[in-house]
């Protein structure tokens, strides 16, 4: 067995842990009831997600820089969840020692709680005071990491982001239930003072730092954003890049391990109204085969910046779904990060 075929095998493995980790219910037997028991009565239904029409022209990918091969396989696969399958198409882009070239700094604490870490990548030859990518993972506020074992992701973002000749970061942060909002909030102000203090020595520019955020990392700076407008702060960032995240809280749960289930505290919690205030230039991107509600979430933020005379870049990811959208970073599949590098030296230089 070649090298490819024992680290895709333990990719898969690793990747598939968490689904298999649950305990086992152990049956039991019990006498039978002398009346029958009362049928429950059955779960209402999820009210179906409407995606209001964007006001506002949205950015096509070039979907031609999807491999045909690979592109293919996303369009069989589409929404499915198949996080081993998606991850196979993309690890043979990243060999053994593709980091090496790189200056990596690991598990630096940014906070006081255990997950306030995070990873620093930069070219070992790059210059001082260099524009910085910091990267929020997703993981539906209770679950993924900023690196894992026999797999690149997602290592290989700030990879990509010190290959243009920036400074890129890695952050973990607390997980729900344990910690739910504004635990966000918290972390990303933690961070934030731990970047102003510290990245200049691995070559960063402290004043041109920009917030990329995956799914709940997308939730987390906005709702930093956000309150940094109630606190009549300035954002202190240069820039964010929303994918496939949420922002706006209505009157039905969302995101209930986070922000909770009653609906009436919402209001309080949504960013939406103060994050389309915010002095940070934004980008917010989404997937064809994302779930409908990042297509709603995404238009709801397009629609309400339109509405406050505010202007975002965006763009729709053809061929791509939830999860291929990050996994392609650093690949020769440049749809997303092409547009997302260029925000950055457009915003980077004012």
């Amino acid at each position: 067995m070649n090298k490819y075929c024992i680290r895709t095998s333990m990719l898969a493995a690793a990747l598939l842990l968490a689904a298999c980790s649950g305990k086992q219910e152990t049956a039991t037997t019990a006498a039978a009831p002398s009346a029958p028991a009362a049928a429950a009565p059955a779960p209402a239904k999820p009210a179906p997600i409407v995606i209001p029409p964007v006001t506002i022209e949205v950015k096509q990918s070039n979907v031609a820089a999807i491999p045909a091969d690979i592109a293919g396989k996303l369009k069989e696969i589409g929404t499915k969840n198949d996080i081993a399958g998606i991850a196979a198409l993309y690890t043979p882009s990243f060999p053994e020692g593709y980091l090496s070239k790189l200056n990596v700094t690991r598990d630096l604490h940014y906070g006081p709680a255990e997950r306030n870490i995070l990873d620093v990548m930069a070219a070992k030859d790059g210059s001082a005071k260099r524009a910085v990518i910091v990267f929020v993972h997703g993981g539906g506020f209770g679950a993924g990491n900023k690196s894992a074992a026999n797999t690149p992701f997602y290592d290989n973002i700030p990879y990509w982001v010190a290959s243009k000749g920036l400074v890129g970061v890695n952050i973990n942060y607390r997980y729900a239930p344990a910690s739910k909002w504004p635990a966000g909030i918290e972390d990303m102000n933690n961070l934030m003072t731990w970047l102003k203090a510290n990245i200049a020595q691995y070559g960063g520019d402290p004043n041109r730092i920009f917030m990329w955020g995956k799914s709940t990392g997308s939730s987390h700076i906005a709702d930093y954003l956000a309150d940094r407008v109630k606190q009549g702060k300035p954002s202190e960032i240069a820039g964010a890049i929303f994918t496939s995240g949420s922002f706006a809280l209505g009157d039905t749960p969302l995101w209930t391990n986070y922000y909770g289930d009653d609906v009436s505290k919402y209001p309080e919690m949504n960013a939406l109204p103060n994050l389309v205030k915010t002095d940070a230039p934004l980008m917010a991107t989404y997937a064809e085969f994302d779930g409908d509600q990042y297509k709603q979430q995404f238009a709801l933020l397009a629609n309400a910046l339109t509405a406050a005379g505010k202007t975002l870049d965006t763009l729709y990811l053809q061929n791509h779904s939830h999860m291929s959208e990050t996994y392609a970073v650093g690949t020769m599949d440049d749809s997303l990060t092409g547009p997302v590098l260029d925000f950055v030296m457009r915003h980077s230089s004012k």
